[in-house]
């Protein structure tokens, strides 16, 4: 039985309301914005604040002054998420959505799962679900996944989508919520 299961996946795809009917069925804990929230709390910075930088890549000074030492606010959010999914893993049943959970949970029994779906799908779910504007839902779509895709590599030195990687890559738009979740379901008692 896999006791935590960590999601990567495709902006638009439906990774976080798949997750989230998952972790219902399951009765398993969810993180994934909450992961947000409690970071806030610990570091004393509003939503905005963090979400703005959540999942982001920091940028390294190609030059550091002698002695500076200080992490970017970047690095210092993903220490606290690091420490926020840590913590929360050291009790059983656990979901966690993005956030390289896979990477900081690798001493541990997971089912890593990426989730896709085609370009059509995702749009249509952006525009649909996420309700961003027509013409400007792809653009949406590429930078999300083009962030990830950064943060992952960085934060894992491995391929974002690999199979090499991951246990599971399951296409949604192929699938359809409901079976991606029995199927989850099935793998997460075996």
């Amino acid at each position: 039985m896999y006791e935590y299961i960590t999601i990567e996946r495709k902006y638009g795809s439906g990774g976080h309301k798949i997750a989230e009917a998952l972790a219902k069925k399951l009765g398993y804990r969810l993180y994934d914005r909450g992961v947000v929230v409690e970071t806030c709390k610990r570091m004393g910075l509003s939503y905005d604040q963090v979400s703005g930088m959540d999942e982001q890549t920091p940028i390294k000074p190609i030059f550091k002054a002698p002695g500076s030492d200080h992490l970017s606010m970047e690095e210092q959010i993903y220490n606290t998420e690091v420490e926020i999914i840590r913590e929360a893993a050291n009790e059983h049943g656990c979901i966690f959505v993005g956030r390289c959970a896979s990477e900081i949970l690798k001493d541990k029994k997971c089912l890593k799962v990426f989730i896709t779906a085609d370009d059509d799908f995702r749009l249509n779910r952006s525009i649909n679900v996420e309700k961003n504007d027509k013409d400007k839902a792809e653009d949406v779509m590429k930078r999300f996944d083009k962030k990830r895709e950064k943060f992952f590599t960085t934060h894992s030195n491995e391929k974002w989508g690999s199979p090499e990687y991951f246990d599971l890559i399951i296409n949604s738009g192929h699938l359809g919520e409901d079976a991606c979740v029995a199927l989850l379901e099935a793998l997460a008692k075996q």
